[in-house]
């Protein structure tokens, strides 16, 4: 009996042993905030998804940059965790190629990951478009209405509604669905700044043509040979074309 009661003991001390080892363990646990990963409750460690790193998965890989966008981590939430810029524009997203954030509310744009023409007309030769403000030669500095960030959209809806040619600048990029349009000249600029002038893009170096209106016989347009920027193309001149849209 007292061999029974013994052994009794001793698998009882060792029962608490094991359940207050195990209690210590899952108490410590859940004070790691794993943010992105899950905690694993064999090491009491993080296990972090494809795309991040660190103790408790904290850390960005910027590797994986177009993985995490595949996955449905928008270009804001990347910046907000410290991608920056350079490194997020050129990666697809929204079926283009980033190349601009607006780092405050998170929208963007994209451009087309080719050319929809390189030989198509503006349009609407001699037609003053009616929506769209008649920006002049400003020292290649264009300003106001119809050059801005945002403005390509409104733009290419104005264009669209007087001219009907088919083939034209703006329609080609209208053809990609009603999302896409022709950038305007900021827009484009920002095309050849963070996309051709890194290698990215694939553009050619040559004309290009932007939505931005000059009078009823040009517009304004952008070289990607070099960068220079003007508005006394003829709106039936033959140059190449780049699609943008939003997200």
């Amino acid at each position: 009996m007292k061999r029974i009661n013994l052994l009794l003991l001793v698998f009882s001390l060792l029962t608490i042993g094991l359940l207050t080892e195990s209690c210590k363990k899952d108490e410590s646990c859940p004070t790691i905030e794993c943010n992105s990963g899950t905690l694993n409750k064999e090491t009491c460690a993080c296990d972090c998804p494809t795309g991040y790193l660190g103790a408790t998965c904290e850390q960005i890989d910027t590797s994986q940059i177009q993985a995490l966008l595949d996955n449905g981590v928008s270009p804001k939430a990347l910046y907000d965790g410290g991608v920056t810029l350079e490194q997020l524009y050129g990666n697809m997203y929204e079926g283009g190629l980033i190349f601009y954030l607006n780092t405050a509310d998170g929208t963007g744009m994209v451009a087309a990951t080719e050319d929809q023409s390189t030989e198509a007309e503006w349009g609407c030769y001699g037609i003053d478009i009616m929506g769209i403000d008649n920006v002049p030669w400003n020292s290649s500095v264009p300003e106001g209405s119809g050059v801005e960030i945002g403005n390509g959209a409104v733009n290419t809806n104005a264009i669209l509604m007087e001219c009907t040619e088919d083939g034209i600048a703006a329609k080609l990029c209208r053809d990609l669905g009603v999302e896409w349009f022709l950038p305007s000249i900021n827009e484009l600029n920002l095309m050849y700044t963070n996309l051709h002038a890194k290698e990215s893009g694939g553009f050619a170096a040559d004309f290009y043509w932007s939505s931005t209106e000059n009078f009823g016989d040009s517009a304004w347009d952008k070289y990607f040979g070099g960068g220079g920027q003007g508005n006394g193309l003829s709106k039936d001149d033959d140059y190449h074309v780049r699609a943008a849209r939003a997200f």
